[in-house]
């Protein structure tokens, strides 16, 4: 893909040009960044159908899958920040007394300027408004950089917010990855980056090398837990839905399932039967049943099929992107599948005989970005929260914590770092900026040398009191 005539312009005048006009804006009244995120949700509601369509070309995905998983977050976010913004910027202030006299601090969120965003392809829309809702409620401007992969809901992105924000507070580049390099080489006040582990280092070295803050969401393996107390028909619905919805492309789906080997079978069994209950018999002509990004992952996906053997599914079509929901058994201990996140319609099912044996092998591998539970064993989830990392854990639900705007959201290590949704977001694009003023003009007579001998005796006496 090559990027529109429009912005092949000088990235370093549009970045200067974005900087002074974040430092204009910054000290202004909260009512111009409600303004633009009121422009934002209208963006959304008054071209519903084009994003919908949109959504559909890119990625095959259904309206209401579309709707509930794309647009109505980003709407219920932006609803959520200007209900609490002006309580969540207002400088808190506090006085100070001591041996010195009194002072006064002001700590404020100051926004960081301009923000890179650098968004995925599997939720094209949601990912890139959500963290760019954060940016400019902090008051910042913005400079996004869609995938390359969704070009249909990239060329949207642009069309629409071009005609709805000033290049200075908001401009989005198509392009592919050399465009994204060409940005990386810029002096940016804050990167946001979504995506895989391995861009995600590239990003991370390219913002040391400048020292600018970043926040990465990456995803991993996220293990899923079955109990023999969390075995019912509601678990069995909710790990189909989480798992293949947008056929298994999200990063919050449940990778792999660890069922307890006294239901094993039961699930193996219930699993199959709600999958024709949800996409039927040929789910490949279902409307509801999503399709693969592009030919490179999809081949990807074929050769994990190799790694175990397929209860049900396994089917695919390279040249309409489909691969079926496929349950994967006997899986190799060692093989790829069970390394790389796999980001797609294949869910491996594991025996495990015991919390604790299942807990020391988890320990080992690399932290996820949520680890799922379904139990009313309170010991044994006790047990998990207390000896498992992991981003987040999600007893008895998937995928719903994430689309709470009250809740953080982000990874530890492997599965990224920071967190943004809501107040998270206005913590993340913005610093907090201290301002500290004494109220008199006079020094503690011990405080400059030189010391007297018994000075350090008196001093212990004070210690509470001298700063």
């Amino acid at each position: 893909m090559t990027m529109k005539p429009e912005y092949k312009v000088d990235y370093s005048s549009l970045l200067k040009r974005q900087k002074e006009t974040a430092w204009k804006i910054k000290d202004r009244p909260y009512q111009e960044r409600l303004e633009r995120l009121e422009q934002l949700k209208k963006v959304l509601i008054e071209h519903e159908e084009v994003w919908l369509e949109a959504l559909k070309k890119d990625l095959g995905k259904s309206s209401t899958e579309s709707y509930t998983s794309e647009i109505a977050l980003v709407l219920n976010e932006i609803d959520f920040v200007q209900r609490k913004l002006k309580k969540w910027i207002k400088p808190k202030r506090a006085h100070h007394f001591d041996l010195g006299g009194t002072a006064k601090t002001t700590i404020s969120y100051q926004p960081y300027g301009s923000v890179l965003i650098l968004s995925p392809w599997n939720y094209p829309l949601q990912l890139t408004l959500m963290p760019l809702v954060g940016a400019l409620a902090a008051g910042n401007s913005c400079v996004i950089k869609p995938s390359e992969f969704s070009p249909i809901t990239s060329s949207l992105l642009y069309e629409l917010l071009k005609k709805t924000f000033t290049p200075e507070i908001v401009t989005v580049i198509e392009g592919d990855k050399e465009a994204a390099e060409e940005l990386l080489k810029l002096d940016w006040d804050f990167i946001f980056f979504t995506g895989s582990k391995s861009v995600g280092k590239i990003v991370h070295q390219a913002a040391a090398e400048r020292q600018i803050p970043v926040i990465l969401e990456l995803g991993g393996k996220n293990p899923c837990i079955v109990e023999p107390s969390g075995m019912t028909k509601e678990t069995i619905r909710q790990i189909t839905w989480g798992k293949f919805m947008n056929a298994g492309q999200t990063c919050i789906a449940p990778d792999t399932v660890y069922v307890h080997e006294s239901v094993y079978t039961e699930f193996l069994n219930q699993l199959k039967e709600q999958l024709e209950l949800f996409y039927g018999n040929s789910p490949e002509k279902s409307s509801d049943y999503s399709r693969i990004v592009h030919s490179d992952h999809l081949n990807e996906l074929v050769d994990y099929l190799k790694d175990g053997k397929v209860f049900h599914g396994g089917n695919f079509d390279r040249e309409g992107l489909y691969m079926s929901p496929t349950i994967l058994t006997d899986v190799q201990k060692n093989s790829p599948i069970m390394e790389e996140e796999i980001f797609g319609p294949i869910l491996p099912i594991i025996p495990y005989s015991t919390i604790e044996a299942l807990g020391a092998e988890l320990q080992l591998k690399p932290v996820p970005l949520v680890l799922y539970l379904f139990s009313q064993d309170k010991a044994n989830i006790k047990y998990t929260a207390r000896r498992l990392r992991s981003g987040a854990l999600s007893v008895n639900q998937v995928i719903r914590h994430a689309a709470r705007s009250g809740i953080p959201f982000g990874g530890v290590k492997e599965s990224g770092f920071g967190r943004y949704h809501g107040f998270a977001s206005i913590q993340a694009f913005s610093y907090q900026k201290v301002y500290y003023e004494q109220k008199n003009t006079k020094s503690l007579p011990h405080q400059y040398p030189p010391y007297h001998k018994n000075q350090l005796k008196r001093l212990r006496k004070w210690q509470k009191w001298l700063f």
